[in-house]
C-alpha cells in the first residue's frame, strides 16, 4: 500500500510546477485578440483612406 500512494505523490508534488499554464494561456489568449483586433482597425482605415483618394 505504501507503493502506491509513493508512486502517486511523486507526479502530484510536481503539478504546482506546471499551474502556470493555466494562467499564461488566457493571458496569450486575450493579448492575441487584441493583437489582431488593432491589425485588422488599421487595415481597415488605410482601405478608407485610399478610398477616399
Amino acid at each position: 500500500m505504501a507503493d502506491s500512494t509513493s508512486a502517486l505523490a511523486l507526479p502530484l508534488a510536481h503539478v504546482g510546477h506546471w499551474l502556470w499554464i493555466f494562467y499564461v494561456l488566457p493571458v496569450l489568449i486575450v493579448i492575441g485578440g487584441i493583437i489582431r483586433s488593432t491589425r485588422a482597425e488599421k487595415k481597415r482605415e488605410r482601405e478608407e483612406a485610399q478610398k477616399k483618394r
